[in-house]
């Protein structure tokens, strides 16, 4: 409609007193042109410390950090409005219990409920930021000042010392653990400080980042009878009911309907995504080195612990748990797997006897005690390159771990890593000994991160509770998706199949193929309230025909995983993508050589396992793990030798929509 045409309409409209507001004359995000659907991508540049806002400052021309809207109404009869937002992408149906945990909001200030409505054509503005419901379990201490620093780690360690009560326990307690005491001081020095973080009066919105994907937006306008309709809790979503639960007001204004209450649902729409790019450099949480006398390597200025990385950097170095629960028994052989001399399947079978016990290696994968110098920006930015260091010493032979970690949380979305892994098979299909990882893990394990409170279906089992008899908890933070691959079996142990193993046609030597297996996995800590909840070998119907194999070892174990091939060939191509779509029902694992073709790799829903609900951090990992996690057993990783020359991956971006 013509400029002059659409001010004739509206006063036309005014003459015959028509009390009608259309929906197409509200209209949000006025300020950024006039398409259906607005594309904005989430501002990275300080989400690590201030969390996500949709827009930020530097998105919007005039600076205001707001999204304007407007409306018009030619009725007296409303007095008053509010707007609200709510992701559509990762939600549960707004009438729903759950509905609740939806990510909605509406003005910053959560104690402004409804507005006056003081003229017909109304201008105002509202952002969209984490923590919009303003919860206190979300405020901590002030954490713009690196407070991980190996400086202010000494400092803690140094009044604990002057603490004569506390330095006696210290002394104590690390005689129980089998550790010096300054190893225990240095470990209680990092629960003091990692326990302070929660404790302030700082909104820490990054707690619960906004989502990505789609936004609506909902304008609702009543009269001063409507407006008495309208419960505290809606009218200020920082406010619970007598349940003490929150109260989605998309579903409330749903299910309660009033001539006194007008509630206009934009057509428009705003799409967001998070790209989280490498080029900020990798910072080092000093809190988080296994050693005490570590050193960083200084040769790269684009990873280390300086004030400048630990506010913008976008990623940090990793440094995985390294489990025990196997010794390695490595042959004392330095020779690479893949390379100009590589190592054969005659090598491996001679090797087999070579040694006697006294010779093999008794010790554990390990991970770096030199930060920097296994995760290393490239010199154009354009990627994290992550290495396994080759061995030159034959008297300090070692399998290092390493990996990155995203330093921004996110609930929900479609996690893609764009990653060259290294080839893990030679061309006699022997496996390098490395386990390549994309996954999901917790934030952060203090109660705001907790999954949702599961009482009824019988609690969360502790994490590291191996007992017949493990410790539930209704409250619990450990939550963690994961791609892994490793070379396997495609099949699960005959034993897991029942009275189908006979039928089960299991390739006599899984050496002679180039398959490696793409395991999905997720950790449900055994909860069993699902409806299908099992163990064993079960399926889960996904699409009309198609049914996934799934496998739990037995009751108690945490974690339902599938197994599905991939050729060794895809590690050949310069990258490939690797994505964990995680839905509020539902799990979906693709692989492409792009975004626009990826295919189904393994799916699971909530009927059959615990989705988790809170904020977790994308991983990339190359490890060496143990070959018994593996089962059936294809090649032994003692009889893998130490890699020579250092094996480098490479991450280029992680984007999450």
């Amino acid at each position: 409609m013509k400029k002059n045409n659409r001010k004739y309409f509206w006063l036309l409209a005014l003459l015959l007193g028509f009390p009608l507001l259309k929906t197409n004359c509200f209209r949000p995000m006025s300020n950024f042109g006039r398409n259906k659907t607005v594309t904005l991508d989430m501002d990275m540049d300080n989400a690590v410390l201030d969390g996500i806002t949709l827009p930020s400052v530097a998105q919007t021309k005039e600076g205001s950090g707001m999204f304007d809207f407007r409306f018009f109404t030619l009725s007296k009869k409303y007095k008053y409005y509010k707007i609200y937002y709510q992701n559509e992408s990762y939600k549960f149906a707004d009438t729903l219990p759950l509905a609740c945990e939806n990510f909605y909001g509406s003005w910053e200030d959560v104690s402004i409920g409804f507005k006056p409505i003081e003229h017909h054509r109304t201008k105002d503005a509202f952002r969209i930021v984490g923590n919009p419901r303003d919860e206190r379990k979300y405020y901590g201490d002030d954490l713009s000042e690196n407070s991980i620093s190996q400086e202010h780690i000494r400092k803690v360690m140094e009044s604990i010392r002057n603490q004569e009560a506390w330095y006696n326990s210290i002394v104590e307690k690390a005689a129980r653990n089998d550790c010096s005491t300054e190893e225990q001081l240095y470990k209680d020095a990092l629960w003091v400080i990692d326990a302070k973080k929660n404790e302030g009066e700082v909104n820490h919105r990054w707690k619960r980042n906004p989502r990505v994907g789609e936004y609506s937006f909902l304008l609702v306008l009543c009269d001063e009878v409507g407006l008495s309709e309208i419960p505290e809790n809606v009218q200020f979503i920082g406010q619970t009911d007598e349940n003490g639960q929150f109260v989605n007001p998309y579903g409330w204004y749903e299910q309660h309907k009033s001539k006194h209450i007008k509630v206009i649902k934009s057509k428009r729409k705003l799409k967001t995504r998070a790209v989280i790019a490498v080029d900020k450099g990798v910072f080092v949480d000093e809190s988080k080195v296994s050693k005490v006398g570590y050193q960083i390597d200084t040769t790269s200025c684009n990873c280390g612990n300086d004030d400048s990385l630990y506010r913008s950097a976008l990623y940090e170095q990793f440094f995985s748990s390294v489990s025990r629960q196997y010794t390695l028994r490595n042959i004392p052989v330095i020779q690479d797997v893949v390379g100009d001399h590589p190592y054969t399947r005659a090598d491996y079978e001679a090797n087999r006897n070579r040694f006697d016990s006294t010779e093999l290696q008794m010790n554990w994968p390990v991970t770096s005690e030199t930060p920097c110098r296994t995760v290393r920006l490239a010199d154009d930015g354009s990627y994290i390159s992550l290495i396994n260091p080759g061995n030159d010493d034959p008297n300090n032979l070692h399998k290092e771990s390493t990996g990155i970690r995203t330093r921004v949380g996110f609930t929900y979305g479609k996690f893609r890593g764009k990653i060259k892994f290294p080839v893990m098979l030679n061309d006699e299909n022997i496996w390098n000994g490395l386990t390549y990882a994309f996954w999901l893990i917790y934030s952060d394990n203090h109660a705001w991160n907790n999954r949702r409170h599961d009482e009824a279906g019988g609690g969360y089992a502790e994490k590291n509770d191996s007992s017949k008899d493990p410790v539930r908890y209704a409250d619990y933070h450990y939550s963690e998706i994961d791609i892994e691959i490793v070379k396997a079996s495609r099949f699960w142990p005959k034993n897991y199949y029942g009275h189908r193993a006979d039928s089960i046609k299991v390739e006599e030597d899984e050496t002679l193929n180039d398959d490696v297996m793409y395991c999905c996995t997720n950790w449900d800590l055994a909860v069993p309230s699902p409806k299908y909840f099992s163990w064993g070998i079960d399926s889960i119907p996904y699409g009309k025909e198609h049914k996934v194999e799934t496998l739990r070892w037995d009751r108690l174990y945490k974690a339902l995983t599938e197994r599905v091939p991939m050729s060794n060939k895809e590690f050949k191509e310069q990258w490939y993508y690797y994505e964990i779509e995680w839905r509020p029902t539902e799990i979906i694992w693709r692989l492409g050589p792009s975004p626009d073709k990826m295919r189904v790799m393994g799916y699971m829903n909530d009927e059959f396992t615990s989705i988790p609900n809170n904020q977790m951090k994308a991983i990339v990992t190359q490890e060496y793990h143990y070959s018994e996690w593996w089962p059936p057993i294809v090649w032994e990783q003692g009889l893998i030798p130490y890699n020579k020359s250092d094996i480098e991956g490479r991450v280029y971006e992680i984007v999450v929509e």
